[in-house]
């Protein structure tokens, strides 16, 4: 992939593992580093790339994060057998414009929905997928559950 080549080798650490659904804190420890050296790889990643917002920098980790092995040693999330299964057609639209980049807000009105409702949505299927992040759910539901 020709984009993750602009990152620095540990930009691209931050990025497999926000992709992999890890919080800035959790990859903070992980590394050794702060959760506020990670917030600002985070900001450079987004800067780099024209990222604008926490929806589209959430669906480039997932879609680009691959592109460097994130270290191993971390946890992964249990994730259930058919996760694309238990969700509903209406989430799993919600979810296909969140790794699309949109936010909560961007849903709502492209489906005529409220905010709150977009987030409920959200909080659902996190629930069902046994999984604590957008990103993980991501990956979970579009890119593992294939």
């Amino acid at each position: 992939m020709p984009a993750p080549a602009r990152l620095t080798k540990r930009e691209a650490q931050i990025l497999a593992l926000i992709g992999s659904g890890h919080s800035s804190d959790t990859i903070g420890r992980k590394l050794g580093i702060t959760h506020f050296t990670v917030r600002k790889h985070r900001s450079n990643i987004a800067s780099k790339f024209g990222l604008h917002s926490a929806a589209q920098f959430i669906a480039f980790a997932v879609q680009h994060g691959d592109a460097v092995p994130a270290p191993a040693v971390l946890p992964v999330l249990k994730e259930p057998q058919e996760p694309r299964a238990s969700l509903s057609p209406r989430e799993f639209h919600v979810l296909q414009l969140l790794a699309q980049g949109l936010g909560t807000k961007e849903i709502a009105k492209k489906l005529a929905i409220s905010p709150r409702t977009v987030s409920k949505h959200r909080e659902n299927m996190m629930i069902k997928c046994g999984v604590h992040t957008t990103a993980a759910l991501i990956r979970a539901v579009l890119i593992d559950g294939n």
